[in-house]
């Protein structure tokens, strides 16, 4: 009860108010929800600080230039992640979806990785790998044939030995020259043979991954491409003197023998000496070469590499169409369902066919402003997958804060009380609104442009309860009153004679009432 209780109690950073504190156990999975102004948004960097560097955290809290540099930092290395839902963010943005892009006049078709589904490549352990070994983000792996499958091979040992990669047709001759398709042994070749060459050539890029094969269900090595494409018409003695088109490649594991069709979908190697394996990625590879018991030269032990926590932060997570977003992964979000539990689950993803779970540090920090009217209940089977924290106004954080004898705590107050009782908590005014007030321009402009019209969206412009929220029906002097209500006959209007139904009433705001100080002061006098 004591735990519950503090959790309950707790108070975002902002100033004059205390810190949110730094819990070692943070949920995966957590929405900050309440009415606008309440600093959710604000208190996610808090949440993910918390959750990332606690110590930091916990030894700068109420320092928010710190922490919000440090939050800058985690951004940097792909440790957080922040997106805004909206009605037309899709399961394309979120998870993936195909891309079209036009490289040498040829359209085509890339699946490209949501945000989501990007934190989770950056979570698992294979991306610590990757950085240490050189792969890039979003690496394409690619099956190379070096001299076939003959064993042994003088020219396969040559390259795992000198850090190369190797492929024939010196006939056809530099790959990257400008008459390359004019030259009759180009001509000649098949399309298979053409396609090896240009992705050879242009295709591969450094941070790619060959895998080498030794046999047609096998691979034998695994490298990292270093550097371009590079033409070498005299081969060194011990080569096959065809075999002049070069890559350079930190080769990280050799004298392997792994069957590929775990991981390929059940499918063996074509003859093809060049394509890429579009099948799996860089991450499906790595977990399968540690699986494996496979150490890669250059990688950090793999105790190393494991547990860093990530961050998704999903701002505005109810404007969102959470079946539309989330699709079949609103499943594998919940705690008991990650990776690496005992009920894990995992899904092939319906655009790259890739095998997919959420890895166990991927904790999502979402926000949801409770007085959205626009939209019907948060989607239960979200709601269920979710920890829930109130993030209700904080009058206490305008304490001290006077503007021509009106107290903004008890203004604040006063308001949001009367708010309650007429349309319920869920639409109260956020303190935030109050917090840059200086003097009375400040405040007439606050209540001008954001209190009265948030307002009028609560109560549908309904103007005799906003007129009880800003308790003109008290006033004395209408001059003090923000809405007046036209009460003389309407006949100018309609002519003589017409009896108009009650609640067509005509409003007007007095704009005079925002630049007096005794309007705000009425506000608080109940009689």
């Amino acid at each position: 009860l004591c735990d519950w209780y503090e959790s309950k109690s707790a108070e975002q950073s902002l100033p004059s108010l205390k810190p949110l504190p730094v819990m070692t156990n943070q949920p995966l999975n957590q929405i900050l929800y309440g009415p606008p102004g309440t600093g959710k948004t604000f208190a996610t960097i808090d949440k993910a600080l918390a959750i990332l560097v606690p110590d930091f955290a916990r030894e700068h809290a109420g320092n928010r230039a710190a922490l919000k540099a440090r939050y800058d930092e985690l951004v940097a290395e792909h440790r957080i992640r922040f997106v805004t839902f909206h009605q037309s963010f899709s399961y394309e943005d979120f998870v993936e979806g195909l891309r079209a892009d036009s490289e040498g006049g040829t359209l085509q078709y890339r699946v490209e990785p949501g945000v989501f589904r990007s934190i989770c490549d950056d979570a698992r352990s294979s991306a610590q790998v990757a950085s240490d070994i050189g792969v890039r983000e979003d690496a394409r792996i690619w099956k190379i044939s070096i001299d076939g499958t003959v064993v042994p091979s003088q020219t396969r040992n040559y390259c795992f030995a000198n850090g190369e990669a190797r492929i024939g047709w010196s006939a056809v001759g530099d790959l990257k020259s400008e008459h390359l398709v004019e030259g009759a042994a180009y001509a000649s070749l098949g399309t298979n043979d053409r396609s090896s060459l240009r992705d050879f050539s242009q295709e591969i890029e450094p941070g790619d991954v060959l895998l080498c094969i030794g046999s047609e269900d096998q691979f034998q090595a695994v490298g990292v491409v270093q550097g371009g494409y590079e033409y070498q018409a005299a081969p060194p003695v011990g080569v096959r003197p065809d075999y002049v088109n070069v890559l350079p490649v930190h080769w990280l594991a050799k004298d392997l023998s792994l069957d590929i069709r775990p991981i390929n979908g059940g499918r063996k190697f074509t003859l093809k000496t060049v394509y890429e394996l579009g099948r799996f990625g860089w991450p499906e590879l790595a977990d399968y070469l540690e699986a494996s018991a496979v150490k890669l030269d250059g990688a950090a032990p793999v105790q190393q590499s494991k547990g860093l926590p990530h961050v998704l932060i999903i701002d505005e997570i109810n404007r969102g169409n959470i079946s539309r977003v989330f699709g079949e992964l609103i499943t594998l979000i919940e705690p008991s369902k990650r990776k690496g539990t005992s009920e894990a689950l995992e899904v092939v993803l319906p655009y790259s066919k890739k095998k997919f779970s959420v890895p166990n540090n991927v904790y999502l920090v979402g926000t949801m402003n409770t007085a959205d009217r626009s939209l019907a209940g948060l989607d239960i089977a979200l709601r269920r997958r979710f920890k829930f924290e109130e993030m209700p106004p904080q009058p206490k954080a305008l304490a001290s804060r006077n503007i021509d004898g009106i107290d903004l705590q008890v203004l604040l107050t006063t308001m949001n009380r009367r708010i309650e009782v007429l349309l319920g908590r869920d639409y109260l005014l956020g303190h935030a609104y109050f917090l840059e007030i200086q003097d009375l321009a400040g405040l007439a402009d606050v209540f001008r442009r954001q209190v009265l019209p948030l307002l009028q969206e609560y109560f549908f412009e309904d103007w005799q309860r906003i007129a009880w929220v800003l308790n003109d029906q008290a006033k004395p002097d209408d001059d003090h009153k923000f809405l007046i209500k036209e009460v003389a006959s309407l006949g100018h209007v309609f002519g003589p004679g017409l009896d108009l139904p009650q609640g067509n009433d005509l409003w007007r705001i007095n704009d005079n009432a925002f630049d007096k100080p005794e309007s705000y002061a009425g506000i608080l006098n109940a009689g």
